[in-house]
């Protein structure tokens, strides 16, 4: 378990650095270019490690696995993170990612209905406690813009992010059931990574194709780096779901929006604004995880 745990935790760092890193590329790179960037470079990275030390596993897959494989391909990156850096791109990473506290709460639900776990008062505490910190990120300000385009996209952009954490929790679900004894985690991650770059390659290659070159490098550069932090974070996350049950995985990298936020404190203060309520948002929906974690582990 203490393993699993550490790995989730290095799962939340990757998540969120790369988060940061997409902000940064999104300020000149479209969201769909840069998803596409980051799937390629995350696949090169993780299915390239697969191909060194889990060769012989990838040409042992049965046909059940290799549809596993597909099934997670498809949720986690032609949606979810599509999804997300579009959210990432329209509100910010501090606003945009704290909506994947709601990760937790979707991936217990499911593993209540689906894999047979069962809560117990410190996770039926902590759920609606993460559903008021993230009433705090989304309401609005006073002073803020009131004009109705504006306000309209960023509600679309909470509702890419509400998506994104919907997608990812019920593909996590998907994944502790195939990585705890059907797929290796690395090559189940290799795999899914490079089903998720093929197909949006063929969806989106004529629009990158034609912009790319206009594009400044070093923007694409950080989506680039972005896709190789997220890479590793959802290795590590497949290796924590392969150890332990996903209602104790999902709320620990669930973290990442609190790492996510002092990260942008740190880096993004020219890019985003920072305020109490989105601080204190942030942490009440963390500490809901938190008392989550406490609940699923003890």
């Amino acid at each position: 378990m203490a393993l699993a745990i550490a790995f989730a935790f290095l799962a939340a760092w990757g998540f969120a650095g790369g988060n940061v890193l997409v902000r940064v590329g999104t300020q000149k790179v479209p969201a769909p270019t840069a998803t596409l960037l980051t799937i390629l470079s995350g696949t090169a990275v993780v299915l390239g490690l697969a191909l060194i030390l889990r060769l012989e596993e990838i040409f042992s897959l049965s046909l059940e696995a290799m549809g596993w494989i597909l099934v997670m391909g498809i949720m986690g990156y032609p949606m979810a993170r599509l999804f997300i850096i579009t959210a990432i791109s329209m509100v910010g990473a501090t606003r945009a990612v704290p909506m994947s506290a709601l990760q937790p709460v979707v991936a217990f639900t499911l593993g209540v209905l689906l894999l047979d776990e069962r809560p117990n008062v410190l996770v039926v505490v902590g759920t609606p406690i993460i559903v008021l910190g993230l009433f705090f990120v989304v309401m609005p300000r006073r002073g803020g813009s009131s004009a109705d385009g504006i306000a309209n996209f960023r509600r679309l952009g909470y509702l890419f992010a509400i998506g994104a954490a919907v997608t990812f929790a019920s593909r996590d679900v998907i994944s502790r059931h195939v990585v705890s004894g059907l797929i290796d985690p690395l090559v189940a991650v290799g795999l899914a990574l490079a089903v998720g770059g093929v197909i949006l390659s063929i969806l989106l290659h004529r629009q990158v194709v034609s912009t790319i070159q206009e594009l400044p490098k070093n923007s694409l550069l950080m989506c680039a780096l972005a896709g190789v932090f997220q890479g590793l974070a959802v290795m590590c996350l497949f290796q924590a779901l392969s150890r332990a049950p996903v209602t104790v995985v999902s709320p620990i990298y669930g973290l990442q929006p609190l790492i996510t936020l002092g990260l942008a404190y740190m880096f993004l203060r020219q890019v985003e604004a920072l305020d109490w309520l989105l601080a204190i948002g942030t942490a009440i929906s963390v500490a809901g995880v938190i008392l989550v974690i406490i609940g699923a582990t003890g």
